[in-house]
């Protein structure tokens, strides 16, 4: 579909014409060219309407310049035309077009002295719904003069194209209720749409906390094992933070499998390495030891035996708690 109008549409002709409150007046080749030769758009740019301004009705594009063609009759250029405006014209909903011009004498004028182009409106049809734009108007419009013009747009590409109808056309029920649909069609997908985008927000966030959620919970689990597996042995407590990080990183990674007496088992790589800690052997024996027994992995620093049992002892009966957790905090210290 387009997105502009087409280049040198013709909006009015020297002649003997009757404007739109039935004053009739002749205008010469030579007030067509003053038309061309008056118009400045950065002084007043003519704006395209549907209807008239009086009817503060918004611009849905502007007259760029105007020409005399070929054919003797002035013809304007358009640009920064609303693209759904543009494809109304060409669906031909607007067969009818009304030029409106300030005359010599007229206290608006920006060029008094010369007939100044006010606006070019198209008639047949109701405005397009197009949120945004300025509105065009004003004030008085009393004196300007219009003139209704032709069934459809002459281009260079459609000469044959009939000028000067009177006639407007009025559109018909079935095409406002067309519109009606579509507007309101517009506004339901609109509406959807946001509720979908809103959906999937709120989604996202309940997922995240979810997660969230569930990684607090497995880093509980994980503590809650390490500290187990320290009380039994099995990890010395410097050791605790770094099998958390361990687990915690090994949770996302794929289930594991591997032949085991003739048969294959899928497991967990968390779940197997849990197993291996917790059969693991204890890394200091919580049994009473007699002087120099102790396991030579609880020997360090240089410490024998004898010396650990009776730092453990000390231990034990200063801070009022077993020996096996004395023995376990003696090693730790010199280990």
């Amino acid at each position: 579909m387009p997105s502009k109008l087409p280049p040198q549409i013709e909006i009015f002709r020297a002649g003997r014409h009757t404007d739109d409150s039935g004053t009739v007046h002749n205008f010469s080749q030579a007030d067509v060219a003053g038309m061309v030769a008056s118009y400045d758009p950065a002084l007043r740019e003519a704006p395209l309407t549907v209807g008239h301004p009086a009817h503060n009705l918004p611009a849905y594009g502007w007259v760029k310049d105007l020409f005399v063609n070929a054919a003797g009759h002035l013809a304007m250029n358009t640009h920064q035309v609303q693209p759904q405006f543009a494809e109304m014209v060409d669906a031909k909903l607007f067969k009818k077009r009304s030029a409106s011009f300030y005359p010599p004498t007229h206290s608006n004028n920006p060029k008094p002295g010369n007939w100044y182009l006010r606006h070019v409106a198209f008639l047949g049809a109701q405005p397009p719904a197009i949120a945004g734009l300025a509105d065009f108007s004003e004030g008085d419009s009393t004196g300007t003069v219009s003139f209704s013009e032709g069934d459809e747009l002459a281009t260079p590409t459609n000469p044959t194209a009939t000028l000067f109808n009177q006639e407007q056309l009025r559109m018909t029920q079935e095409l406002k209720d067309q519109l009606a649909a579509a507007q309101a069609q517009n506004t339901t997908l609109v509406a959807a749409q946001a509720k979908a985008e809103a959906d999937t927000t709120a989604a996202r966030a309940q997922l995240a906390e979810f997660a969230e959620g569930q990684k607090r919970d497995r880093t509980a689990a994980f503590t809650s094992f390490a500290e187990a597996q320290v009380k039994t042995g099995c990890l010395l407590p410097k050791e605790k933070d770094a099998a958390v990080v361990v687990l915690g990183t090994l949770a996302d990674a794929q289930p594991v499998s591997f032949a085991e007496a003739g048969v294959t088992r899928t497991v967990s790589a968390v779940d197997w390495l849990k197993d291996i800690i917790g059969r693991a052997k204890p890394v200091v024996s919580f049994g009473e030891h007699a002087a120099g027994t102790l396991s030579a992995g609880q020997s360090a620093a240089g410490l024998t035996d004898v010396e650990i049992d009776a730092r453990a002892k000390t231990h034990a009966k200063q801070h009022n708690v077993s020996y096996a957790e004395a023995l376990s905090a003696v090693a730790t210290f010199t280990s």
